[in-house]
Order: C-alpha cells, then sequence, then structure tokens
C-alpha cells in the first residue's frame, strides 16, 4: 500500500538485580509495543524518549514475571 512505512522493530535491554533482560520493541502511530521471552505490553510514547518507555516496559514485564 503506499503510503505504508515499514516498522522498524529495536531491540532494547534491561539490567534487573544483576541479570539483562532482552526484548524488542517498535512504535506504530502514537503507541509503542514491546515483546520479549516473558509477555508483551503496550503504551502510548507521548514525549519521552520511545527507548526510555520501552525500557520501563521491559523492566515492568520482568518483575512481573512470565506471562504464557
Amino acid at each position: 500500500m503506499a503510503g505504508n512505512k515499514p516498522i522498524l522493530v529495536e531491540r532494547v535491554t534491561v539490567t534487573i538485580d544483576g541479570a539483562t533482560h532482552a526484548g524488542a520493541y517498535y512504535v506504530k502511530g502514537p503507541f509503542l509495543f514491546v515483546r520479549s521471552p516473558l509477555g508483551a505490553k503496550a503504551t502510548q510514547v507521548g514525549g519521552s524518549p520511545p527507548k526510555a518507555v520501552a525500557e520501563l516496559l521491559l523492566a515492568e514485564l520482568v518483575r512481573e514475571g512470565p506471562n504464557p
């Protein structure tokens, strides 16, 4: 389709309690989506840098534990 940009997926990592956890994120419109082996989350980006928002969401996933 004309006008559709490909979605750029970026890697993101956070270190919590000495363990590094990895995931990936992308922005589509006003929303940011994060996915990792622990699950997925989404939120509005707002005025914050997307990478910072992705790190926060990934940290939440880590703290919440696995999400089947």
